[in-house]
């Protein structure tokens, strides 16, 4: 993959597999035959795949837009451990052979 923008060398989401993203919610883009086919074609004359040329223009267009803070925001209940979770169960009892007959 050429990387003629971008300082850092990144893999692209494609060879984590389908819908597998390598850090963050992984997106999902719906192209009609004509686009996917005009994408492909791109990606080809750039000797590279669609997904990795997709992956390219998203990682782009987020460099350049503005993020927003962080909401100022509590979870709804505090986090509960596993011994408070699993403090009124006691563990199974092992598990009996009959005897050899």
């Amino acid at each position: 993959m050429k990387e003629s923008h971008s300082a850092e060398l990144t893999e692209p989401a494609s060879v984590h597999g389908p819908g597998r993203a390598p850090a963050g919610m992984p997106l999902t883009i719906r192209l009609g035959e004509q686009e996917y086919a005009a994408l492909v074609r791109i990606a080809r004359s750039r000797e590279t795949t669609a997904a990795a040329l997709v992956e390219k223009l998203v990682l782009h267009a987020l460099s350049r837009t503005d993020v927003p803070p962080p909401v100022d925001s509590h979870p709804a209940r505090r986090h509960t451990t596993y011994e408070e979770a699993t403090a009124g169960f006691r563990p199974d009892a092992p598990v009996r052979t009959a005897p050899d007959m």
